[in-house]
């Protein structure tokens, strides 16, 4: 069953932009002490295009801000460590610890801040190079997610980058070796200065307040695992190029501007919860919403609410749960709004398992959570290479996808195993189209999803989440509105946990001080409002 409704665009209020993009300080510290010269004033260049306000780090002063100016300590922290010998890059004198780790109390003391290190260490091995240079990078690496993990309770989140292969942030290969490494990577080019510094501006913006302890691949998709053909005879020194690819998504603008403009997205499970707020950020950034769910009142009044932030909206019911009416939703949706551009998934069914089985329980976990969403994509991934425009997936997926939290969770988990796993793949398929795709895997959110634990397990589970809280669906909606923007546009194949750092592995029962410090107080994000899903 199809019910469509259509709000109209008030003129004059597209303006202004999500408050969740704004920078928690437009003062960003670009620390180079494990990176060189070049690659810091690369980076700095690209954040000052974005509107930051990239500078170095105090050195007299680093935990009480600039001595001579008695301004307070910058909110947000750019670490760098470059050293990937097999990109050519030159050997790294790894992190200021004591540096890095007083800014980030300075942070946790005030209540408030952003961490991000930017690396090019992926922890993949690599015949013939140094292993004592791996091992200290690597080494660098596990204590930046400790210090992560120690201040994630008092307001601050640290996050990684890893950038693949970029000549701009000192990277030197051959011709030869240039190509063949662009020959695996889904989208055949370099990751420049400009590619990470969008990405580093999400991760000290407002919105990023549940990101904990996560590493984002802003590489190509070089991680995915493609093998290349390599027909027989000499190398060549240029990849193929592929004909007809639509170009990538623009580069993002400055912060604070609505990066979304002239976008048509469809939004599946859009009437609560995670896809409602979803729903209202990606309209916040200036796109126009094609709302897809059962409920059509739910679904008019975040029509409603779209429609006072000045864009434009479609409402469609359907049940997708139900194979027929799920595959074509997709058309619909492109007829109705005469185009699609991206696609987020936020559909969920929690079926739980029964010692035995239990089929209907399967049959409508995976038809919800896997084959209704395989069946949107796979039209739109069609139609977007047909008509040679770019497109973006973005599916919302689970922690249950890799752990195992509570009994019961076999179809639940697999579902969206299952879902993670084919946005790699899909990827991989897709990316010479100029199509990227991505997942999100929340923890427990503020939905009735979230609430199906009881009392005494929520607090257990909070127990081991270093942020010490439960997320708002607000806070993996900016997330999914970073992965369909263009300051995404070089990450592709990305499964990015939204859970305040319970993928870290932190034990409450393991830290000093149990039991008093296994439930420490949160600082909890200015933006609270609970909704369900």
């Amino acid at each position: 069953m199809t019910h469509v409704h259509c709000t109209a665009t008030r003129p004059g209020t597209a303006a202004g932009g999500d408050p969740s993009r704004a920078p928690v300080s437009t003062r960003v510290v670009v620390d180079a002490a494990g990176g060189d010269g070049p690659a810091a004033g690369a980076l700095s260049d690209a954040l000052t295009a974005l509107g930051l306000a990239p500078e170095a780090p105090d050195t007299e002063a680093p935990d009480t801000g600039r001595a001579d100016s008695g301004d307070p300590a910058p909110a947000a922290y750019c670490a760098l460590l470059l050293g990937e010998e097999a990109y050519g890059a030159g050997r790294s004198a790894g992190l200021d610890r004591a540096r890095v780790r007083a800014a980030a109390l300075a942070m946790a003391a005030a209540g408030r801040g952003r961490l991000v290190l930017v690396t090019d260490a992926t922890g993949e091995t690599h015949a013939g190079t140094d292993p004592d240079r791996y091992a200290r990078l690597a080494a660098d690496r596990a204590w930046w997610q400790h210090l992560v993990t120690e201040v994630a309770g008092r307001g601050v989140t640290g996050n990684t980058v890893v950038t693949g292969y970029s000549p701009g942030l000192g990277h030197r290969l051959s011709a030869e070796a240039e190509a063949g490494l662009l020959r695996c990577l889904v989208q055949r080019r370099p990751t420049t200065a400009a590619d990470v510094a969008a990405t580093v501006a999400f991760l000290v913006s407002e919105g990023c307040s549940y990101l904990v302890g996560e590493t984002l691949p802003v590489d190509g998709g070089a991680g995915l695992g493609q093998i290349p053909s390599l027909p027989a005879g000499p190398p060549t020194t240029a990849p193929a190029p592929r004909r007809g690819a639509p170009r990538e998504q623009p580069p993002p603008e400055p912060v604070s501007g609505q990066d979304l403009l002239g976008h048509k997205v469809l939004v599946a499970g859009a009437s609560s919860g995670i896809g409602r707020a979803a729903a209202l950020h990606l309209a916040g950034r200036g796109a126009d919403v094609i709302l897809a769910a059962r409920r059509t009142q739910a679904l008019e009044e975040v029509a409603a609410e779209i429609e006072a932030r000045g864009r434009q909206a479609w409402t469609l019911r359907c049940d997708l749960s139900d194979a027929e009416d799920a595959a074509s939703l997709g058309e619909r949706a492109w007829k109705a709004a005469d185009g699609v551009t991206a696609l987020l998934y936020a559909a969920g069914h929690l079926g739980f398992s029964a010692v035995g089985g239990d089929p209907a329980s399967a049959a409508r976990t995976f038809a919800v959570n896997l084959h209704s969403f395989v069946a949107v994509t796979e039209y739109l991934a069609a139609r977007w290479r047909d008509e040679r425009m770019p497109g973006a997936v973005v599916g919302v997926s689970s922690v249950s996808s890799t752990l195992s939290p509570v009994a019961g969770l076999e179809y639940y988990g697999a579902s969206k195993a299952a879902m993670a796993q084919y946005i790699r793949c899909l990827a991989v398929s897709v990316g010479r189209h100029g199509i990227r795709a991505n997942c999100v895997a929340p923890g427990i959110i503020e939905t009735p999803m979230g609430d199906a634990a009881g009392p005494d397990h929520r607090r257990g589970w909070i127990s081991r989440i270093p942020a010490g809280r439960v997320g708002d669906p607000h806070e993996v909606a900016a997330v999914l509105g970073y992965l369909l923007s263009g300051s995404a546009s070089r990450v592709t194949g990305a499964v990015l946990r939204a859970d305040g750092g319970f993928g870290l592995g932190d034990v409450a029962p393991l830290r000093p001080g149990y039991p008093e410090r296994a439930f420490p107080a949160p600082a909890l994000p200015e933006r609270a409002e609970g909704e369900n899903r």
